[in-house]
């Protein structure tokens, strides 16, 4: 099988959704189909990277950073690559196309489907499909929202990663929600594993992702205000992303004098976020909506407990006592009575995640088992 993957984001561009399609290209290759990896390019990359059935192909369009972009960059990419696909297919055979986001990748995906009978199934990462985060996706939506309809429906299957994510999209999809199937998104688990020599004898909070308004990381910081309060500074925080609510958290850092507690680490590479998933005891996601954080998945296959607001995709993997808990989104007192509870009850007393459980969740999420499910999709027997 030939088969064309479509997403404006992949690594190093962009969050989560871009290492998952990296794991399904990667996975799908390794299982003998040909993969060819259309996505954007940014300055110091390849614009063509052969590897062993495994071509990436970064098109030169508007992209000015790297971890988030514009609907106009979006625009310029799908002329960028329906451009190039003009061409590329003379020359080149195709016989199925995974978009990546019902827009921008979902519209090329579409052009093809008209044009050249191409199939492809869509794989929403939360946001693409009204009406995830009403709060701050409304109006994008609201303007989208018979674009993406058609993008869909045309689709031979619209893929979800959560049930809650498959809820929303049974009542967007109508009639046509027998299209609708969930595949989770999976995790590195020989990459990703425990090794409790890498422990911190202090006790270490992380929180993961990009500083925007959908992860709430204000909530966060305003918990552990209060846990120094109970706890003094006898704990340590890394916050390991990036985005545009940095420089607020830091001026709440230092406002609250909580400069010998909390790190600003940024980006980091895979090497470096092990390290930090396997030295910490603890990791709070305070998100006000989540498709199926891939942070959390990897975490958890660390063995780290997690504290989350019941969110898509965490309710689905978190299982309360065991390998974590939740709180109310918004609740900062509730968090970080959770924070100090962990601490005292399992912290002080060297708790770990039961070792069956844990080996029975890095299993069902191991990517190569989560792949052998999408190639099903994409080359039913």
């Amino acid at each position: 099988m030939n088969l064309l993957i479509l997403n404006y984001e992949y690594p190093p561009l962009g969050g989560g959704a871009g290492v998952i399609s990296k794991y399904h290209a990667e996975n799908l290759a390794k299982q003998g189909v040909r993969v060819t990896v259309l996505t954007t390019w940014f300055e110091g990359e390849k614009e063509v990277e052969d590897l062993e059935n495994l071509k990436i192909i970064r098109l030169k369009s508007k992209r000015k950073f790297l971890y988030k972009s514009t609907p106009d960059e979006w625009i310029s990419w799908i002329f960028k690559t329906k451009e190039f696909l003009r061409t590329y297919l003379k020359e080149n055979k195709i016989d199925f196309c995974i978009a990546n986001f019902a827009l921008p990748s979902g519209e090329v995906a579409r052009y093809l489907s008209r044009k050249y009978g191409l199939p492809y199934v869509v794989i929403s990462h939360g946001q693409d499909i009204p009406w995830f985060f009403p709060q701050q996706m409304f109006k994008y939506h609201i303007l989208t929202y018979f674009w993406i309809k058609n993008i869909c429906v045309r689709a031979t299957n619209l893929v979800l990663q959560t049930q809650a994510m498959k809820r929303n999209a049974d009542r967007f999809m109508g009639k046509y929600r027998n299209k609708n199937i969930i595949i989770p998104n999976g995790c590195d688990i020989n990459m990703f594993n425990p090794d409790k020599t890498k422990k911190k004898d202090r006790f270490k909070i992380i929180f993961v992702g990009r500083l925007v308004e959908q992860k709430d990381p204000m909530t966060f910081l305003s918990a552990i205000k209060s846990v120094k309060k109970e706890l003094g500074s006898d704990f340590e925080v890394s916050i390991l992303g990036d985005g545009p609510l940095l420089k607020k958290m830091q001026r709440f850092v230092e406002k609250n004098m909580l400069n010998e507690i909390v790190q600003f680490r940024g980006w980091l590479t895979k090497e470096e976020l092990l390290y930090e998933y396997q030295s910490s005891h603890l990791q709070v996601i305070s998100s006000k909506a989540e498709a199926m954080s891939v942070a959390a998945l990897e975490s958890l296959s660390c063995g780290l407990y997690i504290i989350s607001t019941p969110v898509s995709g965490n309710t689905d993997i978190i299982e309360k006592g065991i390998n974590g808990d939740f709180f109310g989104i918004g609740n900062d007192y509730v968090l970080s009575q959770k924070i100090i509870d962990f601490y005292r009850s399992k912290f002080l007393n060297k708790f770990s995640v039961n070792g069956t459980f844990l080996e029975t969740y890095r299993q069902k999420f191991d990517w190569e088992n989560i792949v052998k499910e999408l190639s099903n999709v994409i080359n039913p027997k």
